[in-house]
């Protein structure tokens, strides 16, 4: 049964999520969720930890590219500082073409995600060991330093890996100290693919599963209009999948026809054509939809895989009001 929830208001108007982030430590959910982008989530992260006060925070991600190394770890010791320790480093990689259009950031920097983020990991630990005492000498592929300086916080900051595709499984299993699973994961692709992947790296790494968080989102609607949940749950997935680089999952999961029918109507333009193109079965295996009773029932198919179930509301095409509607509906829903 699971038991473990987080709350992702990901990126809304600050008002809105701060309000959310209050409910949702009252309800007695685990932890919050910010990302980063669009949004300044580290920022986010210390308006929550400064008025909360057993939540734990993550970024789910924090995109590595667009902060140096030493950013990034300032950030987190600070973050930490703040919150007696209930801060979590949620990393991401970034997409080739969102770091290229979005941001301006090319070269190393862009491209290969998986070995680049094991190097940044690497690093990490060792500028937040509080073994290191004096300068940080650092010469790799993707990051150099010739006196980076170590500032370890008090308590130690766990860093989690945002992993889909196979080679970041793997750097995820390596050396991360959780998951955070990306919403679009089917039930398939959770139980044959990346659970194993995970176990099997962590065996071989000689680290015990228990001391790893396996936690992942799940788009949520909640309505007693089931065929508005519906839709609404149906857009962001279809609009999740449409990149190729995710067809692991489309794979995993036997949507051969599925994989076609979801792109072509991607293709439109129009993503409302995405409501009718996404079918039932992948929306009953990645997602949660229907009325509050019916949502509750179908969490637990994640017993057993998820650790932790991070409950993240659809936001494409969907009016800002009735988006956090819906949060507050989960709120409520998985009240502790």
């Amino acid at each position: 049964m699971i038991t473990r929830f987080g709350i992702a208001p990901l990126t809304g108007p600050f008002v809105d999520d701060y309000r959310l982030i209050k409910a949702a430590e009252e309800a007695g959910f685990e932890s919050g969720w910010t990302n980063d982008g669009s949004i300044n989530g580290y920022v986010r992260l210390a308006a929550y930890a400064s008025q909360t006060a057993r939540m734990k925070f993550g970024t789910g991600a924090a995109i590595q590219p667009l902060r140096n190394i030493v950013t990034h770890v300032a950030a987190a010791r600070d973050l930490s500082e703040m919150s007696n320790g209930r801060v979590i480093l949620g990393i991401g990689s970034g997409v080739k073409g969102q770091l290229n259009q979005f941001f301006g950031i090319y070269g190393d920097q862009a491209e290969h995600p998986a070995p680049r983020i094991r190097e940044f990991i690497t690093l990490y630990k060792l500028m937040m060991s509080p073994a290191n005492t004096g300068p940080v000498h650092f010469e790799g592929r993707f990051f150099r330093l010739s006196a980076g300086r170590a500032r370890p916080p008090k308590q130690p900051v766990p860093i989690f890996v945002a992993a889909v595709n196979t080679h970041m499984l793997h750097v995820t299993g390596d050396l991360a100290d959780g998951l955070i699973g990306h919403p679009i994961n089917s039930y398939e692709y959770l139980k044959d693919v990346l659970v194993p992947t995970i176990e099997d790296r962590l065996a071989a790494a000689g680290r015990s599963r228990a001391d790893f968080d396996m936690s992942g989102y799940v788009l949520t609607s909640i309505n007693e209009d089931r065929e508005l949940a519906k839709r609404d749950v149906a857009i962001s997935l279809g609009f999740y999948l449409s990149p190729r680089a995710f067809d692991c999952i489309f794979d995993a999961s036997g949507w051969d026809e599925e994989k076609v029918t979801v792109r072509q109507a991607f293709r439109t333009g129009n993503l409302e054509n995405l409501a009718t193109a996404v079918t039932e079965r992948m929306l009953d295996s990645c997602c949660l939809y229907g009325t509050a009773d019916e949502v509750k029932e179908k969490i637990n198919r994640f017993d057993g895989l998820l650790d932790q179930v991070i409950l993240y509301s659809p936001g494409h095409l969907v009016p800002n009001e009735r988006q956090y509607a819906n949060f507050h509906r989960i709120v409520d829903t998985f009240r502790q």
